[in-house]
Formats: structure tokens, sequence, C-alpha cells
């Protein structure tokens, strides 16, 4: 994951100190912008986030003239548990497509794959969250691939240090610029238009029932939302923590088309250029 600007870094703690004041003030969360986790589990597990309240509301009463306009930045941990067995499943970032890699074919989508990894194949974090990596990358950045450090232990699973930063928006440095049409990318939405899917996973049972469930967790997430001063039209970026989240997903039966799909992402592809 990318060091951090001392002003990001900054952002995220003044971000984090207002959402616990306000909740000091207020006693919940109710009227803050805030942004909460979900997952889609079809041809793979994608994880999203979603804007959930896209207005904040003054503790006083009074309506706040900022409205959330898309989710910029996620970051975030992936864990998986087999609450049954030990070493008993593959846990693997997802092949992904050109779509789902660079929006190939989308609206506002690039119209050439990366080119830090122009011939794949790519996995994990996924368009437009892969920006930061694959089209804007500085000296000292990874591979969009590379995003998400898988660790294993026992009956548990995950990604690690995840961190999906897309361009657009008023604090992006050059050659990125502020342009605001990239807000619009996603491939199932840009957190407002429709959850932010930005990273992508497989789950394959090697033992035990192949049917059975196991618990999928999201923690020590947060997110980068742009905003805009509905008085004034200036926007701004705000840093939302977001709430733990766990639910429980049942694995695909054997030969479903999601475990067809991981074998063949299994099967070993040529070597890449880099």
């Amino acid at each position: 994951m990318p060091n951090r600007s001392g002003t990001q870094t900054a952002t995220a703690a003044l971000g984090v100190a207002f959402f616990v004041a306000l909740l000091a003030v207020t006693g919940s969360a109710r009227g803050v912008i805030t942004v909460t986790s979900t997952v889609e589990f079809k041809e793979g597990v994608r994880a999203q986030a979603v804007i959930a309240d896209a207005t904040g509301i003054l503790p006083a009463g009074g309506r706040a003239p900022f409205n959330a306009i898309a989710i910029k930045q996620v970051f975030a941990d992936i864990i998986i548990r087999d609450d049954e067995f030990n070493n008993a499943l593959l846990v693997r970032k997802r092949q992904l497509t050109p779509a789902e890699t660079w929006g190939s074919g989308l609206p506002f989508g690039y119209t050439f794959p990366p080119p830090t990894d122009p011939e794949g194949p790519w996995q994990g974090l996924v368009w437009p969250y892969r920006d930061q990596y694959d089209y804007f990358a500085g000296p000292n950045d990874p591979l969009g691939d590379d995003v998400g450090q898988f660790f294993q232990d026992g009956s548990i699973y995950g990604f690690g240090r995840i961190a999906g930063i897309a361009r657009g928006g008023p604090t992006d440095p050059e050659p990125g610029g502020g342009d605001l049409t990239r807000l619009l990318r996603g491939i199932t939405g840009n957190g407002l238009s429709g959850p932010a899917t930005y990273f992508m996973l497989d789950i394959q049972p090697l033992a035990g029932p192949a049917d059975r469930f196991v618990t999928l967790q999201i923690v020590n997430a947060q997110a980068v939302v742009v905003q805009q001063d509905q008085a004034t039209g200036a926007y701004s970026e705000l840093t939302v923590p977001i709430a733990d989240f766990q639910t429980r997903l049942q694995l695909p039966e054997p030969g479903s088309a999601a475990v067809v799909g991981l074998l063949l992402a299994l099967i070993p592809a040529r070597a890449r250029r880099r």
C-alpha cells in the first residue's frame, strides 16, 4: 500500500475526530454522512462500500449544506473464517475481466490496458480503484494486482491493507487532476449511484461439506468521500470511518460457475511483462 501524504493522514484524523465528537453530542450517527460495507456473492465475492446517508445534519438539527457525491478511496481489511475446519479453503484474489480491470467498454472507462501491466492477467483490486497503481503510479507504488496482502492462519484467511484509490476530486494531484467525471465510474456504481465494488475474491472449499457456510468480515475500513457544498457548489473531501461488517456466506455447490471460473483462473498464465 502506498504511503499516504501528510495531508491525507491529517484529513483522515480530522474526519474520524469529527465523527466521534458528533456521536458524543447526538448519541448516534443518524444524519451524518455515512458509508457502510456490504458484499455481493455472485461470480466471486465482491467487497463493496455504499454511501448510506448522503447528507450531513448538524448536531443542533440544522441541515448541513453538503451532499456526498462519490466514494473516491476505500481502505479495508477482509477476514474469512471457516468455523468447521483448518486449512480447508482456497481463498484467492479473483481474476478480473478487462471491464473489471480498466473499465473496458464501460462509460468513462479507459480505452487501453494499464501501462504498468498491459498484458495481465489481472486480479483483486477493481477499476476504478486501481487508478493509483495502474495509470498514475508513483515510483514506490505496487501494481494494482499486489494491493491487498493475503494471510492465513489455520481456519482464518484474508487480505490486509487493501487500499483502493480512484482519481477524480478537488484534491487530486497531477496528472490525475480534479476531473470530476472520474467520480461517475465504477463497475457497480460509485457508492451513491450503486455500491462501489473495490475488491473481488474467490472462496473454494477444499475439504468438508462443499456447500457449508463461512463468515466474512470487513474491518478497519474507511472511505474518502467527495462532497459538494450545496450553497456554493464547491467540492471537498471527507474521510469517513466505516463500521465493522460481518456476514455469513454459503459456499457454491461443486461445478457451479463460480468454482469453474476459479479453477480456470488458477491455470498458470504466461509470464507477465513488467
